[in-house]
């Protein structure tokens, strides 16, 4: 037990005692182009109920892969549906500096992204929230924009119709 803890063990705590705060994108942005925030106060109660919910999560995940080999079942099954749902591997990205979304490991956001420099030295610059970064975690899986792949699509399907008249013509 540290002084802390002792410390706290002689102070009454209620549900509404302010623990922490909340952090809020309010989505405009000051004269620098970055995101203003608001902060609203965290109870005890809410915090007790976040806590709670992490725990219960932590358990349910420790049922349904209690080993390794589970876990990484779960990630394989995980990215297949991925590319069944149109995901890649990020290798197979645009580098040509135009934008793609990009899944993560370690998040559950979708992100816009576009690839600078040269393959295989540049850089995935991801974006959330107005912010740009080269990500640290690095790109599971990227998907096309869907204008891209309207694109891309129509680029294929022209190529099979002059592949098939080529083919025709012998």
């Amino acid at each position: 037990m540290d002084t802390a803890d002792t410390c706290n063990m002689f102070i009454a705590q209620g549900p509404d005692d302010i623990v922490g705060h909340k952090t809020f994108d309010t989505e405009r942005r000051d004269h620098n182009g970055m995101p203003i925030l608001r902060h609203e106060p965290l109870t005890r109660a809410e915090a007790d109920a976040l806590w709670q919910h992490a725990k219960t999560a932590e358990t349910k995940r420790a049922e349904q892969m209690p080993d390794e080999k589970a876990a990484i079942a779960a990630l394989w099954d995980a990215h297949q549906r991925l590319r069944e749902l149109g995901w890649r591997e990020p290798q197979y990205c645009p580098k040509d500096g135009s934008d793609f979304k990009v899944i993560e490991l370690g998040s559950t956001g979708i992100f816009d992204c576009y690839y600078q420099g040269k393959w295989p030295d540049g850089l995935y610059m991801v974006s959330d929230g107005g912010d740009i970064y080269p990500t640290s975690s690095g790109v599971a899986m990227f998907k096309l924009t869907p204008e891209a792949q309207a694109q891309e699509d129509a680029r294929r399907e022209e190529l099979r119709r002059k592949f098939a008249e080529a083919r025709n013509a012998d």
